[in-house]
């Protein structure tokens, strides 16, 4: 998911008839082409293992791991790939004024956060669906979206029972 810990392994051996036990350092760069993430791990026993928690984008990474070579071993380079899925995520609601009279301007804000292990701050856009009244449609913003709206006085069914939902992207 994205923002989770991810863990990457490369173990490097000799081919044969070549013998011995690879020494020194695997850069490996995940990218997905709007992220990019670059570690370097050193080999221990022919082994590094790196992790990270930056694949912040869902989609697909490509993961090339790239050993240096040294004096008696050649370089070499492998690839993987590696899915990270949509964090799960909780919306609330608030309105304010709270309570409100016929006529007056109401904001609903929605406030939109992952669920661990998930990580990150959602975007995209939220649609306010309000009993009784308009649908609105926000904006996130560092994990939030405002929207407002004034209810007339024909509409005390509104007034009486003002409630919204919000609906992230997708849904």
């Amino acid at each position: 998911m994205v923002g989770e810990t991810v863990t990457f392994t490369a173990t490097v051996t000799p081919v044969a008839p070549g013998a011995g036990t690879p020494t020194g350092t695997v850069t490996f760069v995940a990218t997905d082409g709007l992220t990019t993430v670059i570690l370097t791990g050193t080999l221990v026993g022919g082994t590094t293992t790196v992790t990270t928690n930056g694949l912040v984008t869902a989609g697909s990474y490509v993961v090339t791991a790239t050993y240096s070579g040294n004096a008696n071993f050649a370089g070499s380079v492998g690839t993987d790939t590696q899915t990270v899925g949509q964090a799960a995520t909780i919306t609330t609601v608030t309105s304010s004024p709270d309570p409100s009279v016929v006529g007056q301007p109401v904001t609903f804000t929605a406030t939109v956060t992952p669920v661990a292990p998930g990580a990150g701050v959602p975007t995209g856009t939220v649609t306010f669906v309000i009993s009784g009244g308009p649908t609105l449609t926000g904006t996130l913003s560092g994990g939030t979206a405002s929207v407002t709206t004034s209810p007339s006085a024909s509409r005390r069914r509104w007034r009486r029972s003002r409630r919204a939902r919000a609906l992230p992207p997708g849904q």
